[in-house]
């Protein structure tokens, strides 16, 4: 699941057909294409391909007062997850915020997911002061309406530090994890990642404990 990511929305066509009837036609805007490749998908602190690498790649649209668009997709161990994402973005002062919707799509029948569902959906709610930032991904789902996860994080220079949490409407399964970035270029990053159990009865193999380390090269280009 991307968060820039990894923001999203229901259809692409209606998503591309917002800015023009909310913004004027005279404001700038872009198209941009990425792609990438690591040796795992990483994801709040879980790897979701247990079989090797992953793949992933996204079509982004963005406007200068603020609005963004995009999809983004992925391989993942039984197949491939698709993000569609809508969303605001702007500043207050020295305060950054970003308002978006995520509508995670998961085609291929039995495909595992943490939140308990083949499809999901999030509302992401982002801010950030100087190095410092805070996102809180509410699930919109309605046999998940009090999940949620939440990430604090901190970046200076090619360094990054993100300690991320979740809490469920059914405890029994929530853990933590605390991920250290190294971005060595533009396009090369390493990563590592450490997740732990938060509740004493929590199935002790449903979370991968071990350090997790990832390897990942991406390009991105402006359409």
């Amino acid at each position: 699941m991307k968060f820039s990511k990894k923001l999203t929305a229901v259809a692409v066509a209606s998503v591309l057909s917002i800015p023009a009837m909310m913004v004027s036609t005279t404001a700038q805007a872009e198209m941009s294409a990425s792609f990438a490749v690591s040796n795992m998908y990483l994801w709040r602190g879980q790897n979701l391909t247990e079989s090797g690498a992953a793949a992933s790649g996204s079509l982004d649209y963005s406007h200068e007062s603020g609005l963004y668009a995009g999809v983004w997709t992925s391989t993942e161990t039984d197949g491939h997850e698709t993000d569609l994402y809508l969303g605001f973005s702007g500043e207050a002062g020295d305060l950054g915020y970003d308002v978006s919707f995520w509508e995670y799509l998961y085609p291929e029948e039995g495909t595992d997911m943490s939140l308990g569902d083949t499809d999901a959906s999030e509302l992401v709610l982002g801010l950030s002061y100087a190095d410092f930032g805070f996102s809180y991904y509410m699930a919109m789902d309605s046999d998940a309406d009090d999940d949620s996860y939440i990430t604090l994080s901190y970046g200076t220079g090619p360094v990054s530090v993100t300690y991320g949490f979740w809490s469920l409407e059914n405890p029994g399964n929530e853990y933590s994890h605390l991920s250290l970035g190294y971005a060595a270029t533009d396009e090369l990053s390493f990563g590592v990642s450490i997740a732990s159990n938060d509740v004493g009865d929590s199935d002790p193999g449903a979370v991968e404990t071990d350090p997790l380390f990832t390897v990942t090269y991406s390009k991105s280009f402006d359409l």
